[in-house]
Formats: structure tokens, sequence, C-alpha cells
């Protein structure tokens, strides 16, 4: 169970998150977006991406079957930031440090792993 804090409102639950998820991937503005951009973006935004994943991780957790929707979105992601990764050899966007790039894949990896 997530024990991350959203807003003062208690922790996310699942519905909570697939709708931050699906803003993410199909937003003008998401973070698949700006993954593929190398755009900056803020920890905050971040932190809350990986609490979502967590959420979606706990959820998925002992199930034979991940969601068909919610596969192509975490893989979508996965490969977005890892083909973008490989590019920031000598900048990194900000918000995306080594150690937070690690736990976003670490994190959309999770989602699979139960």
């Amino acid at each position: 169970m997530s024990t991350d804090r959203r807003d003062g409102q208690g922790l996310m639950d699942f519905k909570q998150a697939l709708t931050i998820l699906r803003h993410e991937h199909e937003a003008d503005d998401g973070l698949l977006v700006l993954f593929r951009l190398s755009d900056d973006v803020t920890e905050e935004r971040l932190e809350r991406f990986v609490e979502v994943l967590n959420v979606l991780e706990t959820h998925y957790d002992g199930t034979d079957v991940v969601g068909k929707d919610v596969a192509y979105m975490v893989m979508s992601f996965y490969q977005t930031l890892s083909a973008s990764a490989g590019h920031w050899k000598v900048s990194r966007p900000k918000g995306l440090t080594l150690k937070m790039t690690m736990k976003i894949l670490i994190a959309l990896s999770g989602v699979f792993a139960s």
C-alpha cells in the first residue's frame, strides 16, 4: 500500500492513479511528451508520478493480468524515458537526475513485477 500523501487528501486510490497516468500519457504537456522532448520537469511532479506507479503496483500485486491500456501506457513511458536518457550525456533535463530517472524506471517495471 502506498504510504505517500497527496495534497492532504489521504492516500491516492487506483482510480485517481489511473486518471493521472492517462493524463500524463495523453496530454500535450504530459510527462510522455516531456520525456520525449527531454524537457525540464519539477521534482514534485515526478514524485507524484512515482506515487501513481506505486499505487498501480499495489493494485496489480498478486494478479496475473495487467489491463491492456495500463500495460501500453506503462511500456510507452518506459521505452520513451529509456531512449531519451540515452541522449543525456552532456546535460540532463532539470528534475530528471540519474537517481530520479532510475527511480521512475524501477517504478515502471514494478507495475509488472508481482
